[in-house]
């Protein structure tokens, strides 16, 4: 494609060089430049695109995008684009580079604070199940198919997304369901992708702090954003937040899901499932025409919490949106399993074993209140908190852990460039270690291994904080590390 063409799409300027060079790809990391690729200098949570241009050029980079501010910093000879936001203009051109491949299909967005992740699975495998070939673009896979890989944020950056939707059609997936994260939507990931319906699951304050969002306000809106780019929502109505979601937003249709007699799929009558062993959930859900089909269901879903009825009903109101029996959903749910969500381990011992990617105040009190619905002996905890995030999330958690657990053991997540040891010093500081034991082992699989050693008969182990994860970020370096694997590895000494 013609750097000129690309320029027009992206409401670049060309400042340096031909409008005829020959792009053959789109890049915005140096370390992936080849012969032939635009270059976007991207302005990084913490580092500046800019900066890595000279290596891009010596790769042999066949031109650049800057921004308008950094035009009297060229040094280089290969022709240069000038852009106001080199985010969105990589949005605008990824889209064209990749012949705008979301016009072809049905494409889901989901959004809220928790939830993306269950609610993205159960729609993908309710299609699936449907007949319809479906991809996925989420925190713990993209892809479809036989054609997975792990992904590395929840919601990639422009270029990577046009990429996975343009090789999804090509391989005639006729859906995508897409985890929509407020930082994607902020950044213009999203940009250019024509969403048909956009899911709300809920919200609460969450990425706030340096590097993230300014405020709660700041989060709401852009959070909000998705539904200005979809035609239909799938909105939960008990959330106070859900005026707000779709507030401005030029709506074919809007579907309601919750306890609210208002909604058009209510939940009534959930309670405790227990499945093999394994603790589930089941509900009543009362469908009203024209978004349901005016009739009472009871639904299982094969994992435990109030929050999995929600992200549960969510994604039945979008498959019955799209025609899918109630015999389809009904089977996925009660066979649901969703890596490193309420996810049972399954061991030797006579105790229950649960990876959860709880991580912050909420989710973690949710997830163990829903835990304790199911009467444990005992609730042993094993988190920590990731390091250069705001540090209220370790206040909140230490006292989501005071709350709910029975015994607390505190440890190391992904301390990043700040000291393990002082992010594990504010945990502790906010537990009242006079009315709950507290066990301190900086070291996470040996943490996992000493909650492992302390669980007795009907107690729960839950491992919270990375799960699906399969790394540790210690400084600047990623090393493998997974909690399941740390599981299945530990053997009693009896035995």
């Amino acid at each position: 494609m013609k750097l000129k063409d690309l320029a027009d799409a992206g409401s670049a300027r060309i400042i340096r060089g031909s409008g005829n060079t020959q792009i053959k790809d789109l890049v915005y990391h140096s370390s992936e430049v080849s012969p032939g690729s635009l270059f976007f200098a991207i302005q990084g949570q913490t580092d500046d695109g800019k900066k890595y241009v000279k290596e891009a050029v010596r790769k042999g980079a066949a031109a650049v995008v800057i921004s308008d501010n950094d035009i009297n910093k060229i040094s280089w000879d290969i022709p240069t684009l000038a852009a106001a936001d080199v985010r969105k203009t990589m949005a605008q051109m990824s889209a064209d580079f990749y012949a705008r491949p979301s016009k072809d299909m049905l494409i889901i967005g989901v959004t809220g604070t928790k939830g993306k992740t269950g609610t993205t699975f159960m729609i993908r495998q309710m299609l699936e199940k449907a007949g319809i070939k479906t991809g996925i673009i989420g925190t713990i896979y993209n892809g479809y198919k036989d054609h997975i890989s792990d992904a590395v944020s929840t919601t990639p950056q422009s270029v990577d997304i046009q990429r996975y939707l343009y090789t999804m059609k090509k391989a005639g997936c006729r859906a995508v369901v897409i985890e929509v994260s407020s930082q994607g939507l902020m950044q213009s990931r999203t940009d250019e992708i024509d969403f048909d319906i956009g899911i709300f699951t809920n919200l609460s304050p969450d990425h706030i702090g340096k590097g993230e969002h300014a405020d709660f306000n700041e989060y709401v809106r852009c959070k909000s954003m998705l539904f200005k780019k979809c035609k239909r929502a799938i909105i939960n109505i008990d959330d106070p937040h859900y005026n707000e979601m779709i507030e401005g937003a030029s709506l074919e249709k809007t579907v309601y899901f919750g306890k609210c007699a208002n909604a058009d799929f209510i939940i009534e009558n959930h309670s405790i499932w227990i499945k093999d062993g394994r603790p589930g959930v089941k509900y009543t859900v009362r469908s009203k025409k024209p978004c349901g089909d005016d009739t009472i269901r009871e639904l299982k879903v094969d994992l435990p919490g109030i929050f999995n009825v929600y992200n549960s009903l969510a994604a039945a109101a979008v498959a019955k949106s799209l025609g899918v029996p109630w015999s389809v959903i009904e089977e996925v749910l009660e066979n649901i399993k969703i890596p490193g969500r309420t996810e049972i381990i399954e061991t030797e011992y006579p105790y229950t074993v649960i990876l959860d990617y709880a991580h912050n105040g909420v989710s973690l009190r949710n997830l163990l209140k829903s835990l304790r619905e199911y009467n444990p002996e005992r609730i042993i905890l094993v988190f920590g908190c990731g390091g250069n995030r705001d540090r209220n999330r370790r206040y909140e958690m230490a006292a989501a852990a005071s709350e709910n657990a029975d015994l607390i053991i505190v440890t190391s997540d992904n301390p990043r460039r700040e000291d393990p040891d002082m992010i594990i010093s504010d945990i502790t500081g906010a537990i009242d270690t006079q009315k709950k034991p507290v066990i301190v082992v900086p070291d996470r699989r040996m943490a996992i291994w000493k909650a492992m050693e302390e669980g007795k008969e009907g107690d729960m182990i839950v491992i919270a904080g990375k799960g699906h994860e399969k790394y540790q970020i210690i400084g600047e370096e990623k090393k493998f590390f997974d909690d399941r694997e740390e599981v299945l590895s530990y053997r009693r000494e009896e035995q």
